[in-house]
């Protein structure tokens, strides 16, 4: 039986579309179809149910991630959801700009709660629009910027993405350094991506009537990157036209209440009564900015913070080394063996 969810829109204090926050009540207790594995020393598992997708494992000095792609897993897709067809497609390019990723979170998160064994698993998930900005969209891939919605007032988490931080997906490097001191996390795709089938055809049409439906993204905290849950070829048809495309960000969160300080409320208040009649020679003391003062010092709204969930693996470390380095081996990287296990960035 799949899990009860709700699902709620977060809005900032003017009424903006922020996000969709998402309650996924305890049930069946199987694991999701898409998981990540853990276990001792840093060593990470995305695991397709039974199948890793890839391993990873955290540098000691925690200047980034060595990721290694398991090239056996590469001819089975891992396909959460099922795919969108044509009407869909229009009915959701017909709506004004503002309110498509509005309504895609709603598809999304409601497609994935369909399956008795879905992705979402039991507690809080935010979905957020990551949107490409203007103008640097038209300069090529690695002048791509990509934003969430930047509203202090909501207490959401503020992503980023740059387009080379992208990943390849037509031709996949089995062994991939994730630097984080110099560029931050990637995109990483979760299959290969074949440039001559039809759906690249169909999707590359659709992304130059800008009528492409988003990517979705898991955000995977242990990597501080984003793995493409659906959309690689969604992502490689705007790649191909050179039009930025637009993601949605999942994210496994936690709710956290927040109480204002009373002293600092106090101390707003007698600092406002201090300037008395300024706001009318101080253009910066406009009502908007003292509104924005009052909310900020006043507002209890709870804070979100991500927290990616995984299971604790039963393996031993030296079962994960043994995967990796009969993987980097066949793909002839053994040179590059011990400095994974080691964790050597």
């Amino acid at each position: 039986m799949a899990e009860q969810l709700y699902w709620h829109d977060i809005e900032d204090t003017l009424g903006n579309w922020s996000g969709l926050g998402v309650e996924v009540e305890p049930g069946a207790t199987d694991k999701p179809p898409l998981y990540l594995r853990t276990g001792a020393n840093a060593r990470i598992r995305l695991m397709h149910h039974d199948t890793p997708l890839f391993w990873a494992t955290l540098a000691r000095d925690y200047g980034g991630v060595w990721l290694v792609r398991n090239p056996l897993a590469d001819g089975a897709e891992c396909r959460l959801l099922a795919p969108i067809d044509s009407p869909t497609v229009e009915q959701h390019a017909a709506l004004a700009p503002e309110q498509r990723i509005k309504a895609w979170s709603r598809y999304f998160v409601s497609r994935l709660s369909e399956s008795a064994r879905h992705f979402l698993t039991p507690g809080y998930w935010l979905a957020q629009g990551l949107l490409p900005e203007s103008p640097s969209t038209a300069r090529g891939l690695d002048n791509w910027r990509f934003n969430s919605r930047d509203d202090a007032l909501t207490h959401l988490p503020n992503w980023r993405l740059y387009g080379e931080d992208f990943l390849d997906n037509l031709q996949p490097q089995t062994l991939e350094w994730i630097d984080w001191w110099h560029g931050g996390g990637k995109l990483i795709g979760l299959h290969r991506v074949d440039p001559e089938a039809g759906r690249l055809k169909w999707w590359r049409k659709k992304a130059r009537e800008g009528s492409l439906p988003p990517v979705l993204l898991w955000y995977v905290g242990g990597l501080a990157s984003y793995v493409v849950i659906d959309g690689h070829y969604r992502l490689q048809a705007a790649l191909a036209e050179n039009l930025a495309p637009s993601f949605i960000v999942l994210s496994a969160t936690r709710v956290r209440d927040f109480a204002p300080s009373l002293e600092h409320q106090q101390r707003v208040m007698d600092s406002l009564r201090k300037r008395g009649d300024s706001v009318s020679r101080n253009p910066a003391l406009s009502t908007e900015n003292l509104n924005r003062v009052l909310i900020q010092a006043f507002d209890d709204r709870p804070h979100y913070h991500s927290a990616t969930q995984a299971w604790a693996s039963h393996e031993t470390e030296a079962q994960w080394c043994d995967e990796v380095r009969q993987c980097l081996s066949g793909q002839g990287l053994a040179d590059e063996v011990e400095a994974v296990i080691a964790r050597r960035g």
